[in-house]
């Protein structure tokens, strides 16, 4: 088989979304981390800085879900995407509302959070686990939370964002699409295994807890998601997230029991 390697950070929910999609369908690959501040030398050969960039032999790719498109072409066994309709129209919408409302939505914190212990706790952290892909600098690492608030991609994605209510409030409406749209399952669309959606949200949704960001999943408070985040664990590697197993804060399993 042709080598895979994915290049990106860890902390990208759509490089986490690429990693889920390779695992789920049982391919080798190698996780090239990347730095933020080395980007444009470590991916020259890719003509850009945006990821994930996944490459397989010669060939390559950017964008999440053109590469799930990609790897369904090369490796059938395990569509991400249903072949026919009405059943992919579903998915590809579904798919759509994820990249453009859920994921978005991740990144809120740079934008209103106050820049208390709190945020900079966690922004000193995701630096850590930047660091484990491409070392940082110390400096770097120490000023985290000011690069975050800065970060010139974020504050491109705020129009994607709900800013009319505050960061609670669209977590609880969020959670609630995710529950609506997830419906008897029992994975998304209302399929008997996963696709592109599932693996989209399955690994933001246990980044946080397992990579020491959160203390618990706040999503698994509600039945019906813990069933599907349980259904999901079994369908993945115990680490699905793509951080190093040295880093990894709570297992997947103790977060899920």
């Amino acid at each position: 088989m042709k080598p895979i390697k994915l290049y990106g950070y860890c902390t990208s929910p759509y490089v986490r979304k690429v990693g889920a999609f390779l695992m789920y369908k049982g391919l080798d690959f190698e996780f090239v981390g990347i730095s933020p501040f080395e980007a444009a030398s470590q991916l020259s050969k890719f003509g850009g800085t945006q990821v994930p960039v996944l490459e397989i032999g010669d060939d390559w790719k950017r964008d999440s879900t053109p590469i799930g498109h990609w790897l369904d072409e090369l490796y059938p066994e395990k569509l991400l995407v249903p072949a026919d309709d009405p059943e992919r129209e579903t998915i590809l919408e579904m798919d759509r509302w994820v990249s453009d409302r859920f994921m978005p939505s991740i990144f809120r914190a740079a934008i209103d959070a106050p820049d208390n212990l709190a945020f900079r706790y966690r922004a000193w952290r995701l630096a850590a686990l930047v660091s484990s892909g491409s070392p940082l600098p110390e400096q770097v690492r120490n000023d985290w939370p000011k690069v975050l608030k800065g970060a010139e991609f974020i504050q491109a994605m705020r129009p994607q964002m709900n800013m009319e209510v505050d960061a609670d409030t669209n977590r609880m409406q969020l959670a609630g699409e995710i529950v609506t749209r997830l419906g008897e399952g029992p994975f998304f669309g209302g399929l008997d295994r996963p696709s592109i959606v599932d693996l989209s949200l399955f690994p933001q949704m246990v980044f946080g807890v397992m990579g020491g960001l959160e203390e618990e999943i706040s999503a698994a408070a509600l039945p019906p998601l813990k069933t599907w985040m349980q259904r999901m664990a079994g369908e993945l590697p115990a680490n699905p997230v793509l951080i190093p197993d040295s880093y990894v804060v709570k297992p997947l399993a103790e977060a899920l029991a």
